[in-house]
């Protein structure tokens, strides 16, 4: 991966911003990333923070992301004593970012922090900017379940999202003020959709951006296990006959 040295010269740089990404068994990862987080945040932010969310991993990834935390102030970690799932620890990630713009992305390195630069572009008219991948680097079956697991919300909550589980978001502090974490019920691999399709029932603005996706390097997938899969979709249909209750004056 390389940095995109001319849109660094194009964006302005922006005041404050955390980052953080969620790790299970990560181990091989935590380094890499975090030093690339480094590098690009130095070029973008005047003031950033990496939070590292070790969700309950069983092999040296929580003890990686602390020396990394131990030899800079900017790096802190959040451990899970036991696993949360995918969403308890994006939630865990929101909740620690103390700065007004938040972006994450997954801790395998499928995403270059680099490309928060197309995020920052149209952060000024937004208060989400989100990333779709424009060439998915996963075998077919993942990607046919992504299709399919678009489609299905598109059909049954009309969100207009192309790639709600893209692991690169930026929002805005604001956006958890109108969307309190509280609300969102999900922990496991709903959260990305539940959060979005409750912030186009708030009214917020949302930009789209065609990002880059990479082949895994290391280590195997985690998202798309038939046990993951089948509780994404109870609780998609429980959002969906919960929204579609009348609600009490």
């Amino acid at each position: 991966m390389t940095v995109p040295s001319a849109l660094y010269v194009a964006q302005t740089r922006v005041d404050a911003l955390s980052f953080f990404f969620p790790a299970l068994n990560e181990e091989e990862h935590v380094r890499p990333l975090v030093a690339r987080a480094v590098e690009v945040l130095s070029n973008v932010a005047e003031r950033f923070e990496i939070i590292i969310v070790d969700d309950g991993s069983s092999d040296r990834t929580g003890a990686r992301a602390d020396e990394l935390a131990a030899g800079d102030p900017r790096i802190h970690v959040v451990h899970h004593a036991s696993r949360r799932g995918y969403g308890g620890a994006v939630r865990s990630g929101i909740a620690a970012s103390i700065h007004p713009l938040i972006f994450f992305t997954d801790g395998d390195r499928q995403f270059d922090p680099a490309d928060v630069v197309l995020l920052l572009a149209e952060i000024p008219d937004a208060d989400a900017a989100i990333g779709y991948r424009k060439k998915r680097s996963d075998p077919l079956r993942r990607r046919f379940v992504g299709w399919s697991y678009n489609l299905a919300i598109r059909t049954l909550f009309g969100l207009p999202v192309r790639d709600v589980d893209c692991a690169f978001k930026l929002f805005r502090r604001e956006v958890f003020e109108r969307v309190p974490l509280q609300s969102i019920t999900s922990n496991g691999a709903f959260f990305s959709a539940e959060l979005l399709i409750r912030m186009h029932h708030a009214g917020l603005r949302v930009r789209q951006v065609a990002v880059p996706h990479h082949a895994r390097s290391w280590g195997r997938p985690k998202g798309a296990s038939p046990r993951v899969i089948l509780r994404a979709i109870r609780e998609l249909l429980a959002l969906r006959v919960s929204l579609s209750r009348p609600s009490r004056p």
